[in-house]
């Protein structure tokens, strides 16, 4: 973990409402996707805390496009942290806490490789495509969003992941839930990994259930992060061995382990 300033290569929007943020520096070490980096988006001491932020993109990744740095930030503008990011330029700095957490882990016999990715979850999931698909495995991504206009736009993905789409109010693709475009891929998939809120890992974790849990699921915690670092206790999440905090133990857990009801 590194407390450090970036250079801002880029700040721009990819869909109404939501931008990356490509960052510049030598300081970066390695990332692994899943992890996240704690971000200071105000100028000053306002707004006060931090704002987590998922590894998006790392390096200069196919279709990321040609101004890229060595790590994209993708964001949604909500709230007085995220809006600060948005007057963030070219050239400026932005301070950064990480990287953070426990990212994914791929088995090293795995060739099939399951993505489920419901609104802002589709952040991290982006990263372990582009990195999984450079190492030759096969990557299907199952995308879900409330309707069209905040779907991730699939051309900035590498064109070898297949991705499917599901909107809840049928102006994409599938109409209905990510879980809806589960079942067609589970068998296939020789690993299964999620990220989204706490209904998606529920409907994740019933069809994981009807399969008799023959292959291992992981997921990042959905819950809010006050400090990142573990001193707060405010990202504490139950589990089947106890109590756990996303920002240290996870956020990246087995789905079988986390209590969802």
């Amino acid at each position: 973990m590194k407390v450090f300033g970036a250079e801002i290569v880029s700040n721009e929007e990819v869909a109404p409402g939501l931008r990356v943020m490509w960052l510049r520096t030598p300081q970066l070490g390695q990332v692994t996707p899943g992890q996240f980096f704690m971000a200071r988006c105000g100028p000053g001491i306002e707004p006060l805390l931090r704002r987590p932020l998922s590894i998006h993109r790392i390096g200069n990744m196919p279709a990321a496009g040609s101004n890229t740095g060595d790590l994209g930030l993708l964001y949604d503008v909500y709230g007085s942290e995220t809006s600060a990011l948005l007057d963030k330029e070219e050239g400026d700095e932005l301070d950064v806490i990480g990287p953070l957490g426990r990212g994914f882990s791929v088995h090293k016999d795995s060739k099939s490789l399951l993505l489920i990715a419901s609104g802002l979850g589709i952040s991290p999931m982006v990263a372990l495509a582009d990195v999984e698909v450079k190492r030759g495995r096969s990557v299907v991504l199952l995308a879900g969003a409330p309707t069209s206009s905040s779907v991730y736009p699939p051309d900035l993905l590498p064109a070898e992941i297949e991705v499917q789409i599901a909107t809840e109010d049928g102006s994409q693709g599938r109409h209905g839930s990510v879980i809806d475009l589960v079942p067609e891929f589970w068998e296939w998939a020789d690993e299964v990994f999620c990220s989204g809120p706490m209904d998606v890992y529920r409907g994740v974790e019933q069809i994981a259930r009807g399969y008799g849990y023959r292959k291992r699921v992981q997921a990042l915690a959905d819950v809010g992060m006050a400090c990142g670092i573990g001193a707060c206790y405010g990202c504490t999440v139950w589990t089947r061995q106890g109590a756990k905090l996303a920002c240290k133990d996870g956020r990246c857990f087995n789905l079988r382990d986390l209590l969802l009801s």
